[in-house]
Parts: structure tokens; sequence; C-alpha cells
């Protein structure tokens, strides 16, 4: 077994699986970064590293393997500091925090998979919906993460950060893994690869079914499959993927604490037993890449991909029913979402002298939405739409960086990141607004690296970023206070360290302001721009590999986040508080692997309490999670593992909004709505044993 080390480092271009390591030439280090297997001294790997910053990583398929999870979308908590969870039914994209940030679905942190963005732009649910239910975590090679606007790379919704996943090219054995588990759980997958026609093809197939805790079934139904051909080495060749992920299921949404608290409903209760949804996910893709000269590369990626939802959300109930109201239909609404998306980029990776080296390219996105809108629904079919409309959004993204190593000590990384943004609004609705709108932004960034001094690196990043605000708000303003996009700056002080041999810590301070944030509003279930914002905080990680079978892993962030101007309601001033905004992250996490076929893990999540309000005095409980699982591996290619979700058995929340909502109780006896807090429990223990035959 090899250690493994949260090193970034380069993997040669000109011959597969050889190292290049370089005190001295930043760029050719930069060029390819991955994180990869390092065997001997951990201290001369990282005196020999490279990096852009301490808030900078790689997280590989050996860091995932053993990871106990309840999500596929959980593999984002390998990212220090983020927390991934869930309000309403597992086929709807997960809740992310990170940084200060209620992410919603995805508002301010984007994702990649295989180099296909998967953020939604003007999606008919929240502006950078991000559904990853499609994840197979088997197949995942490693996941490169960045946080803040410091990357000429990173475009929409990259504020907070990125994460780009990567599936694996190559396996070599052929897998069956059946998992079955309490509340109906069951899920088969079968995946491997081979070699074929001069390449190595990967595949996978999975299917999943799960009913949940719930008093009313979730019923989920997923059905997932991916393709990867691959053909060549790292000096030139390509990769073709294609992927299909369909699902559909009944939510159990978050519901009113006072009612719990009477006993009127169980936790695990539903108020609405029609809520749910479906949706599908087909992509096409290419890599291909090659080595052009020996100071020239490029990278490319294409792709086209069909996406359908189709989701019905109950948060306030009966809160907008007049009482004399014969109907008595509730304040049930249906959005849905169809479209087509297109788009690539061209990277170009040029060596200009031993110290410099320059890295640019292109991003071109086109999203043709033909249908997206939101109607009041009763048992999940729409009775009257109020808003619809197609929309025609084209993005493209230019941008430069020079990598200079100018010292043994210091190096910089100057980058800057041009972006247009053109949308398309036609109304498919009488009376609704349309119209057309473009804006362009010119984004900065500047990275510092000093060091390593004694084992130790200081970095210094500064970078503009932005995320862009749902095309028909735009419109309906006419050219009020919604911009298309929306300016971010970031500041961050930076270091990592080898303590000792086998103890890295890496600790970052960082600040970062936007110009309008994009805020949850729990009785709509919907995002809207806000005013500009703060947020400045603390992340520190510590990992630590004493023997070659254990690994310990702790994070801990912490973070202030604030309106710059007082909210009002009115002429009623409200506070400063960005509601729902994390403060407090812990996360520890142990894994063992033994020569003698034993494995296991487990990891302990806490999340901190939230405030709900701008004023602050309405606040969230904190919750904690413990998961883990244990496994042996025969010899016989036959393994067997047991999994515990919320092994304490907590009756913590996954989540808690405040906000109005009336019962059909309550409206009937001519209350008004109420404020209240909202909550998705989190599962209890649960149970999920494991087979799987490789050969």
């Amino acid at each position: 077994m090899k250690k493994i080390f949260y090193i970034m480092m380069a993997v040669s271009l000109a011959a597969p699986h050889s190292l290049v390591f370089s005190a001295g030439v930043s760029g050719e280090l930069a060029r390819d970064v991955e994180e990869v297997y390092v065997a001997g001294d951990a201290a001369t790997a990282q005196s020999l590293a490279n990096s852009e910053a301490a808030s900078v990583g790689t997280v590989l398929a050996a860091q995932i393997e053993h990871r106990p999870a309840l999500r596929p979308a959980e593999l984002l908590e390998t990212i220090p500091g983020m927390v991934v969870t869930q309000h309403s039914g597992d086929g709807k994209a997960n809740q992310y925090f990170l940084r200060g940030f209620n992410l919603d679905h995805g508002s301010d942190f984007s994702n990649y998979v295989d180099g296909v963005p998967v953020n939604m732009v003007s999606h008919g649910h929240g502006q950078g919906y991000t559904d990853l239910n499609f994840l197979i975590p088997e197949l995942v090679d490693r996941i490169v993460y960045r946080k803040g606007p410091y990357n000429a790379e990173s475009g929409d919704f990259s504020s907070a950060g990125s994460a780009r996943t990567a599936y694996k090219r190559q396996i070599d054995t052929q897998n069956i893994k059946l998992t079955v588990g309490e509340n109906g759980y069951g899920r088969v997958l079968v995946y491997g690869g081979d070699d074929m026609a001069g390449g190595h093809l990967v595949y996978a197939v999975e299917s999943m079914q799960n009913d949940g805790p719930w008093q009313v079934e979730e019923g989920f139904d997923k059905k997932n499959a991916a393709l990867k051909f691959s053909h060549g080495e790292f000096d030139r060749g390509y990769s073709l993927t294609a992927l299909a992920y369909e699902a559909d299921w009944t939510s159990t949404d978050q519901i009113p604490q006072r009612l719990v608290r009477s006993g009127a409903i169980d936790r695990y209760g539903s108020l609405d037993d029609s809520t749910g949804g479906d949706t599908h996910r087909y992509s096409l893709s290419a890599e291909l890449w090659s080595q052009l000269s020996d100071s020239l590369r490029l990278d490319s990626q294409f792709y086209v991909f069909d996406y359908e939802l189709r989701l019905t959300s109950n948060a306030s109930y009966f809160s907008r029913d007049d009482i004399d109201d014969p109907d008595f239909r509730g304040d049930q609404f249906t959005q849905f979402d169809n479209r087509m998306g297109y788009g690539g980029h061209l990277a170009f990776s040029q060596i200009l002298s031993k110290q410099h080296e320059l890295n640019y390219g292109a991003e071109l996105r086109i999203d043709n939405i033909s249908d997206v809108g939101v109607g009041f629904s009763q048992q999940a079919k729409i009775y009257d739409i109020f808003a619809r409309a197609a929309i025609d959004e084209t993005a493209l993204g230019v941008y430069g960086s020079v990598h200079s190593q100018w010292s043994d000590w210091f190096a910089t990384i100057a980058g800057l990141r041009y972006q247009t943004i053109d949308v398309s609004v036609e109304a498919k609705r009488i009376g609704d607004d349309e119209g057309d709108d473009r804006e362009a932004l010119l984004s900065p960034k500047l990275s510092l690296r000093f060091g390593p001094f004694a084992e130790t690196e200081f970095f210094i990043n500064y970078g503009e970023g932005f995320h862009s605000n749902d095309a028909r708000g735009v419109i309906r303003a006419a050219g009020d206070s919604v911009p298309l996009l929306s300016e971010s700056t970031g500041y961050e002080l930076g270091l990592r360290s080898l303590l000792a041999q086998d103890v890295q810590l890496s600790l970052v301070l960082f600040r970062l302001d936007l110009d309008s944030e994009l805020v949850f509003v729990g009785d709509e279930s919907i995002t809207e721009p806000r005013d500009a914002t703060r947020r400045q905080g603390i992340e520190v990680s510590v990992f630590y590999q004493p023997v070659e079978w254990f690994v310990l892993d702790v994070d801990y962030a912490t973070s202030k986040t604030r309106f710059k101007n007082q909210q009002f309601d009115g002429a009623t001033a409200l506070g400063k508080n960005v509601p729902d905004s994390v403060e407090n992250v812990f996360a520890m996490g142990a894994s063992i692997e033994l020569d003698n076929g034993i494995y296991g893990g487990a990891r302990l999540r806490y999340f901190g309490p939230r405030n709900l309000n701008e004023a602050g005095d309405v606040e969230s409980s904190a919750s904690h999670i413990l998961n883990a699982n244990i496994g042996y591996r025969f010899n016989n290619g036959v393994s067997l593992g047991l999994e515990v979700i919320n092994v304490l058995d907590d009756s913590d929340d996954d989540i808690t909004y405040y906000y109005a909502s009336r019962t059909a109780e309550e409206r009937l006896a001519g209350i008004d709505p109420i404020d209240d807090l909202h909550s998705h429990p989190m599962e209890p223990r649960t149970f999920r044993a494991s087979i799987a035959y490789q050969f």
C-alpha cells in the first residue's frame, strides 16, 4: 500500500505515468495539475510540489472508495468546509453550504463532470441549480477543487469556488455490486472496463430504489448509465463519454416545527403527499488533447446535453388561499424546465521560458431552453400557469494567465478573464415580459506564492468573479436593479506546511464581497437577488497518516456573513444578517485499509447554528452526524461491506428555514399564516449491506 499525500503535482506530458518535479518552473507543474500517489519521503515531495493556493486540492479515488455517504453529491464533502444536505426528495438537487454561503442548489459554486457544466442557468427552480444525483462514486478518478474566484479558467457561479470531477479512463476489472438496506433501499451496480480498438472502454449501469423513513413512501427510482472510451497517451489522444440518467420520486418537504412539537404530525410526516418530481439528463462529450510542440499543448472539450425537470413543491401549504375560496386548492406549485445545452472549451499551455508559462483559452456555452416556467398545481397537475418562457442564453469566456517562477522561493500567477453573456427571453404566456440583454465583464486575478521555507509555503490571492442572474428576472427588471452579471471580489491569505513527516496543515483566511447575494426564499422555494454582502472567515485542515494503513483528516471552518447595508421591509429595519448563512463547520474522518483485507471508515460532521432572518434573532439548531462502514475483501474477488448512516441515531435536522405557513385546519379556523421554523429531519440510523464480486 502507498501513502497518499494531499500534494499538487504534475504528470509528465511526454511519457505516461512519469512524474515531473521542478522547483523552478511553475508553469510546467501547473500545466496538467493532478494529484497522484507518491511513495517515499513526504517532506521531499512537498518541497518539490507546486500549487496555486492552500485552498486548492485534489481528491483521489482512493480517498473516496471507503467513504460512508448517504447521497452521491456528498462526495463534495471531501472539500474542506463543504456541507451537502437535502430539504426534499432524493431526486432533487442537494443543498450546498461553503464559506458562509447557503449555496442553495449551487448558486455560487460551479461543478463540472468530465468537463461538462452541471450548474443550470435561468433554471425553473433556482439559478445555478446543480443536480449531481447522476454521479457514480465508483467511477470517480479525482475531484479537483478551487475555492474563491482566483482562477482565470473558472467562470460563472465560481465566487465561492469550483469542483471538477473526472471519471476514470481505465478500469482493468469487471465488478458487480449489490447493496440492500432498510426502508426499501436497493442498489445494483455493474461496472468495469477492457481494452478495445487500441484504446480502453469503461462502462457502468446502475439501478437504485429507495422509500426512505418517510410516512409517505418516497418511491425514488433511479436509472443511470455511463460509457467512456479513451485512446492515446498523455502526448496525444481523445476520450468519448456518454451519460444517461433518469429519476422520479415523491418528496417529503420541510414541515412546521409547531406541528411536530404539538404531536399533530410525526417528524417524518408530510402535509402534502403529491409533491415530488421526475428528471432526466443525457449527455455526450469528447475530450481531445495534443502536445503540439515541445512548448505548446492543447486540451479541448466539446459537449451536448439534454435536460428536463418537473418539480412539484409546497412550502407554505394554504397561506395564499382566501378563506372564501371554494376550491381550497392550497399553495402547491409545479416548476418545469426543458432544455438542450451545447458548448466546449479550448485550453492552451505554452512554455515561454524556464521561468514563465502562458495558459490561455476560450469557453463557450449555449443553453436553448424551450420551455421553463411555474404554475399553481393540485395533486401535481398545473391548473394556473403564472410564468412561462423560452430562453436562449449564450455565454462566452476568454481567459489567460501567466505562471512565473521568479526565484526558488517566489512565484506568481497573473490572470485575466473576459466574459460575455447574451440572453433572449420569449414570453409563452400573454402579459409576461420578454426581451434581450447582454453584459460583459473583465475579471483580473493574481496569486503569489512564497516558499517553501522549512517545508512551509505562503499564499496571497486576489480575484474578481461573478454569477449570472436569471434572464427572466433581468428582463422583468427592465433596467432597474437586477444586473445580468453580479460581480464578486475575493481576498485570501494562506499557508500549507508539513508540521512533521506525516502531518500536513493548511490554514486560510479569506474575505469575499458580492455585489448581489442570491438568497433562498423558503415560502416560494426560489432564489432571488438581494443586496451586496461581505463574508470573511478562517479554514483549517489537518491531514495525518502515521502508518500506511491509517489516515486521519480534520477540517474546521468559521465565517461571518453580513449584508453591507441595513435591510428593510418598507420602513421597518430588519438587520444585516444573511438568512441561512453558515458560521461553523467541523468534520473529522478516519479510514483504514489492512493487507489482510479489512477496510473501514468513519466520518463525523458538525453543521453549526445559522441565522434564519436578517435580524439574527431566529436561529436554527446545530446538527451533527456520524457515518461509518466496515468491510472485508476475500482473495477470490468477493467483498462484503456494512454501512451505517447516522450511527448515533441523532434526531437532528438536515435543514431548517424560517418563514410563514398555514395548514388547512388553520385556514378553516381563520388563522393567519404563522411565522415558524420549517425543518427537514435527518434520516434515522440506517443499515446498508453490500456484496461485491471483482473478476
